[in-house]
C-alpha cells in the first residue's frame, strides 16, 4: 500500500511540472491584449476616427509653414454638448525666427475676447501694442482663450504650448471654474477627482477611447431619446454648460471647484518653471456694481445673496461706500449659480504667485481704481464679468506695464514713440468698425435675454424687441444667423463704402480683415487693387508691401515697381520690377515701365535691352518704339 502511495506521489509531480507554464506564455498571454489595442489604435488613425487631439498644427495648406490652435480641440472638452465654442485662428511660425518675440496666452471667454471678434481682444491689443513699439521684433502672440474652458483645458494645454519655445506666457482665468468644461458643476462632467479627469483627458487623445465612448453614448442614446436638443436648440452656450446650477457658498461642491483651481493652476505653474518660461498670472475681475445674484438661496448659516445685494445699494444710496463695496462682493460671494469666481479664486493665485515667486497682476484692483466708488459695473463691463473695449484694453496695459516693470519686453531696438504716443496711435487705427460693434450688440442681447439672466422659458424680448435700421444691421444679422462668414461681410461693406466713394470707410473695413487674417494675401490685393485703380497710389504702399512680405509674387512686385516709378522714386522702383518681368505674366508694358526705371537710373544699355523685350511682345507699341528710338538717339549723340 506504501509502494503504491509513494508511485502515485511520483506520478503526480511529474504531472505537475509538466503541466506548469513557461514565462514566456505570460508574457505572451499579456501581450495578446496589448497588441489587440496597439492594431486597434492604428487601425483607427489608418481610417481617420474621430478627432485629431493634437493641440498645435498646420491647418491650411495655404499657410504651411504656420501653426495654429487645432480647431478640432474644443471638440475634447465638450462632448455631447449642442454647442461647440471656436478655436481662435492665431497662427505662428513653426520654425521660430530669431527675432520673434513669442507669447501664450490661456484663459476662457475673457481672453478669447467675448462678445467681440478677436481684434478686440486684449492679446491681440498686447500685440498690436509690442508690434509698434518693437518694429524689430517677429512678435506673435498667440491667444489660447475658449469660451466656456477652466483649468482643466489649460493644464491640458501646457505640455504642447511649452514645446514651441514661449519668451512668454500670460494667464487669466478662473471664472468658468465650476460650470466651464469638466467642472464640478457642469453639464460636461465625469466627477469632481482632478486625477481622474486629468487621465481621462490624457486617454482620451487615443482614437480607441473616443471608440469606447462613442460606443457607450451609442447605448445610451437607444434608451434615452428625447427631444430636448430640438427645445434647446436656441440656447446660448452659457447656459448649456450649467449642470448642478445650485453650489451655495461653503458647500463640499463649492469646495471641491477651489480645489480643482489650485491643484491645476499649480501643476500649470510648475510645468512652465520647470521649462525656464516666464509666466504672469492676472487676478480676476467682474461686475459688482450692477450685476445682482442670479440665484439666491438662504442657509441656516448664510443670508440670501439678492439679500445682501439690496442692503448693499441701500448702503451706496446713503453714502457708505466702503460698507457698500463688502456688501456687494458678499452678495456675489452668496451667489448659487456660479458664473462669476468666488473671492477664493483670486486669494489663491495671489498665494501661488507668493509661493513660486511669480508675478500676479491684480486686475480687479485696476478695474476698481476706475470705476465710480471703486465698484465694476457697467462703466468697463458689457454683462456678468466680460470686460467692454475700454476693459479690454486695460487688461492689455496692465499686462504690458508688467512686462515692462520685470523686464519681459522684447530684446530688440525700441521705436522712438513715448507710450502716450502709441496708445493715441493704436486708438486712432483700432481695427474694430459699427460692424463688429453692432455684431457684439447681439451677443450680448441673445445672452443677457436668456436664462439665467432671465426666468427660465421667458421669451428674449431684447431680441423680439430689436429693430434694424442700416445695412450694418444687416449685415450684422447675417454673419450672426450664419448666413455669412465674418469676413465677406466686411468685404460686401467695404465694397458698399467704395461704390458711395466713402474711401476711408472702405480702407476701414479692409483694414478690420487684415488685421484679423493677417497671413491672408487676398485682402491685401484686393485694397491695394482698388486703391491704385482711384489714383490713391500713396496709400497702396503699405498694403503692397506687407503682401510682398507675406507672399511675394508678380502682382506684388509689379504694382510696387511701377506706384514708385509713377511717384518718381526710381531708385526703389527698380529692384521691384527688375523681380517682376521674372514671372512669366511679364507683358510688354512691364518691359516698358522696366526700361524706364533703367533709364533714370542712368543705365541707358539695359533700358535698351528692356525695350527691346518689351518690342518682341508687342511690336507696334508707339510708346516703347519713340522711347527707343530716343535712347539710341542719345548715345549716338
Amino acid at each position: 500500500m506504501k509502494k503504491k502511495t509513494l508511485e502515485d506521489q511520483k506520478y503526480s509531480e511529474t504531472n505537475s511540472k509538466q503541466k506548469k507554464p513557461p514565462k514566456w506564455f505570460y508574457i505572451v498571454l499579456f501581450l495578446i491584449p496589448v497588441l489587440f489595442f496597439v492594431l486597434l489604435e492604428l487601425g483607427l488613425r489608418i481610417f481617420d476616427y474621430g478627432h485629431d487631439f493634437t493641440v498645435f498644427k498646420v491647418v491650411t495648406d495655404y499657410h504651411p509653414d504656420k501653426l495654429f490652435l487645432n480647431p478640432e480641440i474644443p471638440y475634447k472638452y465638450f462632448y455631447g454638448t449642442r454647442s461647440v465654442p471656436s478655436a481662435l485662428p492665431d497662427g505662428f511660425d513653426k520654425d521660430k525666427k530669431p527675432n520673434a518675440f513669442r507669447v501664450f496666452v490661456l484663459g476662457g471667454s475673457s481672453t478669447a475676447g467675448w462678445p467681440y471678434v478677436p481684434n478686440a481682444s486684449f492679446p491681440r491689443q498686447l500685440k498690436r501694442k509690442l508690434e509698434l513699439l518693437y518694429p524689430g521684433n517677429n512678435i506673435e502672440v498667440i491667444n489660447l482663450g475658449i469660451s466656456a474652458i477652466n483649468s482643466y483645458t489649460l493644464r491640458d494645454f501646457v505640455p504642447a504650448l511649452l514645446e514651441q519655445n514661449p519668451n512668454l506666457v500670460l494667464i487669466y482665468a478662473g471664472h468658468n471654474e465650476y460650470y466651464g468644461a469638466l467642472g464640478v458643476g457642469s453639464t460636461v462632467s465625469i466627477g469632481s477627482s482632478r486625477f481622474l479627469v486629468n487621465l481621462y483627458l490624457w486617454l482620451y487623445n487615443f482614437k480607441t477611447t473616443q471608440l469606447l465612448r462613442d460606443a457607450i453614448s451609442w447605448v445610451y442614446g437607444l434608451f434615452n431619446k428625447t427631444d430636448e436638443v430640438a427645445e434647446a436648440s436656441n440656447e446660448t452656450l452659457m447656459s448649456q454648460m450649467i449642470g448642478n446650477s445650485l453650489i451655495t457658498y461653503d458647500s463640499d461642491e463649492y469646495h471641491a471647484g477651489i480645489k480643482q483651481f489650485e491643484g491645476n493652476l499649480r501643476d500649470i505653474v510648475e510645468m512652465i518653471r520647470d521649462k525656464n518660461v516666464p509666466v504672469i498670472v492676472g487676478k480676476l475681475t467682474c461686475n459688482l456694481r450692477e450685476q445682482k445674484p442670479f440665484v439666491s438661496v438662504k442657509t441656516e448659516k448664510y443670508p440670501s445673496a439678492e439679500e445682501v445685494f439690496n442692503k448693499a445699494n441701500e448702503e451706496l444710496n446713503k453714502g457708505n461706500i466702503e460698507e457698500a463695496k463688502k456688501l456687494f462682493l458678499l452678495a456675489k460671494e452668496y451667489d448659487a449659480l456660479r458664473f462669476r469666481a468666488p473671492q477664493k479664486i483670486n486669494d489663491i493665485i495671489s498665494e501661488i504667485g507668493n509661493q513660486y515667486n511669480i508675478p500676479v497682476v491684480d486686475i480687479d484692483s485696476v478695474f476698481r481704481k476706475l470705476s465710480p466708488n471703486e465698484l465694476v459695473g457697467y462703466n468697463l463691463t458689457v454683462d456678468h464679468l466680460h470686460p467692454n473695449i475700454d476693459g479690454y484694453r486695460l487688461i492689455a496695459d496692465t499686462f504690458y506695464d508688467e512686462m515692462k516693470k520685470i523686464n519681459l519686453l522684447p530684446k530688440g531696438k525700441r521705436a522712438e514713440l513715448s507710450e502716450e504716443k502709441a496708445d493715441s496711435i493704436l486708438k486712432a487705427n483700432f481695427p474694430f468698425t459699427a460692424l463688429d460693434s453692432t455684431l457684439a450688440n447681439f451677443s450680448i442681447i441673445v445672452l443677457t435675454g436668456q436664462y439665467p439672466f432671465v426666468p427660465k422659458g421667458t421669451p428674449n424680448y431684447k431680441m423680439l424687441n430689436y429693430k434694424m435700421s442700416t445695412i450694418v444691421d444687416t449685415i450684422a444679422a447675417k454673419i450672426f444667423n450664419k448666413q455669412l462668414k465674418w469676413e465677406t461681410a466686411h468685404s460686401k461693406l467695404a465694397e458698399y463704402y467704395l461704390n458711395r466713394n466713402e474711401i476711408e470707410k472702405f480702407i476701414r473695413e479692409m483694414d478690420v480683415i487684415i488685421a484679423e487674417r493677417p497671413y491672408y494675401d487676398v485682402p491685401y490685393r484686393t485694397l491695394a487693387a482698388y486703391l491704385i485703380d482711384k489714383g490713391y497710389l500713396e496709400k497702396a504702399i503699405p498694403y503692397l508691401k506687407k503682401l510682398d512680405e507675406i507672399k511675394s509674387d508678380f502682382f506684388s512686385n509689379k504694382w510696387l515697381g511701377q506706384v514708385y516709378l509713377k511717384l518718381n522714386d526710381h531708385k526703389t522702383s527698380l529692384p521691384y520690377l527688375q523681380k517682376a518681368v521674372q514671372y512669366k505674366e511679364a507683358d510688354y508694358q512691364l518691359w516698358y515701365n522696366l526700361a524706364g526705371a533703367y533709364y533714370l537710373n542712368g543705365n541707358f544699355d539695359l533700358a535698351i535691352t528692356s525695350l527691346e523685350r518689351s518690342l518682341q511682345l508687342n511690336p507696334k507699341n508707339p510708346l516703347a518704339i519713340n522711347f527707343y528710338n530716343q535712347i539710341k538717339g542719345l548715345k549716338q549723340n
